[in-house]
């Protein structure tokens, strides 16, 4: 199914955006950091950006209701960004006196469509009973909606993972999933209001699909946002002073995100 979408960035109208963190670790076990997942709120909308093990609950720990989604934003296809997914759509199935009928939309990187059909496959009780389902495969593209536009480029962690840029007619977010370093980073975080952005290890860790805090002070500065909230934190990079390591790059604000850290802009 597809969406529309242009190749140009605009923004559409004043609503704000806020952004509460689910999980700000990884698939290593360790308290406070658990696996990624984000809620943003376009003018109280909530959005679910990635889906590790356990959001679902963890959203409900925060007062969201489930039931009021209508967008998921998958960045890539490893467990601990995708597979609450699959819970999240059988609680719609499953919720006691309740019905879903108002459509769901799942954006993500190229081959989510295969990955869901293969699931339902396999998983009883997933496949949508009651709604519509629209899945949409993001390249490097921009998709307006009412009130808000989202714009996607490869991350390049695997050959069709993404980076997503939120943005309303004030505000932008930009969440780099987990990334290698690239213009395109670059050039989609240019400006924005706030990176969300993934720190796995401290310096002298490097490895070349995830960004060291030297790649993610340069990739903050070249790209002039404003702020950094670093996530996707292995334990080495929670134990470290990775905030000190980004900022000997990088001259503006940067926050070390915990589960249930939360920012309005």
């Amino acid at each position: 199914m597809r969406l529309s979408g242009t190749k140009t960035r605009k923004t559409l109208c004043e609503e704000n955006l806020k952004i509460t963190v689910l999980g700000a670790g990884t698939c290593i076990p360790y308290p406070n950091f658990s696996p990624a997942g984000y809620l943003v709120y376009i003018n109280q909308m909530p959005l679910l950006l990635d889906a590790g093990p356990g959001t679902v609950a963890r959203m409900a720990a925060q007062g969201v209701n489930y039931q009021d989604l209508e967008f998921v934003l998958i960045s890539h296809l490893h467990p601990d960004h995708v597979l609450d997914l699959l819970m999240l759509l059988q609680v719609y199935n499953a919720t006691p006196g309740w019905t879903r009928s108002k459509k769901l939309t799942v954006i993500g990187c190229k081959g989510i469509e295969y990955f869901l059909e293969e699931q339902f496959r396999l998983l009883d009780g997933a496949k949508p009973e009651t709604y519509p389902m629209q899945i949409y495969e993001m390249n490097a593209e921009t998709i307006h909606f009412e009130g808000w536009s989202l714009e996607s480029a490869l991350s390049l962690h695997t050959p069709t993972s993404l980076a997503f840029r939120i943005s309303s007619k004030s505000n932008s977010l930009v969440y780099s999933g987990d990334a290698s370093s690239s213009d395109n980073l670059i050039e989609l975080a240019r400006g924005a209001d706030l990176l969300l952005c993934e720190c796995s290890l401290p310096q002298k860790w490097e490895t070349p699909d995830h960004l060291s805090p030297y790649q993610v002070g340069m990739l903050a500065k070249e790209a002039s946002v404003k702020r950094v909230v670093l996530t996707h934190r292995y334990p080495q990079a929670i134990e470290e002073d990775v905030i000190s390591q980004v900022k000997a790059y990088y001259d503006g604000e940067v926050i070390g995100a915990i589960d249930g850290w939360s920012i309005e802009m």
